[in-house]
């Protein structure tokens, strides 16, 4: 099922949460809403459903326009945080639950059942209390009872929020498997930057109920739009820097190494003249390199072991930096080092 979201606002009292949201979704895409608390997310989730009405802009399924359509008429599955399963029944009545509402045949019921609980691994608990299970298994459950309708849109209210990391690294394998092998529109709602980057096709970036950047995970942590963005998908440095002038096609710029040409595909609302911020995430920052090359010099605050890489904090000209690297357990607090950044992945925003 493709979804398309036209010009769609919502407010809370005096509050505006949604601002004009439109984007597109195509057919089997595994599409995340992601954001920071209060940005909206949830809202349009809900909105999507028929769970809440907007009050102003429409809602497409397949290109019909469902935004009036209740629902409970829109073949929509809901996966929710907190499972919302009924404690009092069984796995198989929890899964059944939205087919017996619809009439189907007990025998019809129950091929249906035993297949959604294959897909996601259930099978042999059919007889089971949620109270028996654990997180991840109550969270399949979840997802098994929003399947089994064979819904065209499935929809994902930060599933695995409740779950402790090595389960939610589980549940991301298993969601990826399920969505390759059913080919359903998935739409998950998170703030979990790396859950975006690891599942999603394509991802809405939300910032105060607007759409702060649309596209592949690549490209809004390669090549953010905006300061926001950069900051809010993944780490990052920003240093502070100055636009000399635009030279062709690119701008030549004032940084800690000196002066620098950044292409132009590279800015983003840059004036000649005027200070700007340099982006640069910590694993673009090299302890090693020519001589020749753009490099600066950076005082070591502190040397963090973090297991598979090691975090540097730096100093150098009153910036504060940070260097991700494989290999640093020789480097020592109070040393000056010198540091080669990538220059090609470097971004910059006028401020």
């Amino acid at each position: 099922m493709s979804l398309k979201i036209e010009n769609i606002k919502k407010s809370f009292g005096t509050q505006p949460v949604l601002k004009g949201l439109s984007f597109e979704v195509v057919e089997g895409e595994f599409f995340f809403l992601l954001g920071s608390s209060g940005c909206g997310k949830s809202t349009l989730l809900r909105i999507i459903s028929g769970l809440c009405d907007p009050d102003e802009g429409r809602i497409f399924f397949d290109g019909e326009d469902v935004t009036k359509l209740p629902a409970e008429k829109r073949g929509v599955g809901l996966v929710f945080q907190n499972y919302a399963l009924w404690p009092h029944m069984t796995v198989y009545d929890n899964v059944a639950f939205g087919l017996q509402v619809r009439k189907l045949r007990k025998d019809e019921i129950a091929d249906k059942v035993a297949k959604v609980l294959r897909d996601v691994r259930l099978e042999g608990l059919e007889k089971r209390y949620p109270a028996e299970l654990s997180d991840g298994q109550q969270q399949r459950v979840a997802l098994a009872r929003a399947l089994v309708i064979e819904p065209k849109l499935v929809l994902l209210d930060e599933p695995l929020s409740n779950l402790d990391a090595n389960l939610r690294l589980e549940m991301r394998s298993e969601l990826r498997r399920i969505h390759k092998e059913l080919g359903l529109t998935m739409i998950y709602v998170t703030h979990d930057q790396k859950e975006a980057l690891s599942l999603a096709d394509r991802v809405a970036l939300l910032h105060e109920g607007k759409l702060e950047q649309l596209g592949s995970p690549t490209e809004l942590y390669k090549r953010p739009q905006s300061k926001f963005a950069a900051g809010f998908l993944g780490e990052t440095n920003f240093m502070q820097g100055k636009a000399l002038k635009l030279s062709g096609t690119n701008w030549e710029i004032e940084t800690l190494w000196g002066t620098s040409l950044i292409p132009q595909d590279q800015a983003v609302g840059v004036e000649s003249g005027k200070a700007l911020y340099i982006s640069v995430r910590p694993e673009d920052l090299r302890l090693t390199g020519e001589e020749s090359a753009p490099n600066f010099q950076a005082k070591i605050l502190e040397n963090n072991f973090l297991g598979d890489t090691t975090q540097l904090v730096l100093e150098s000209k009153g910036e504060r930096i940070l260097v991700e690297t494989l290999s640093s357990s020789h480097l020592k607090v109070g040393e000056l080092i010198k540091v080669w950044p990538k220059v090609e992945d470097i971004m910059i925003f006028g401020e």
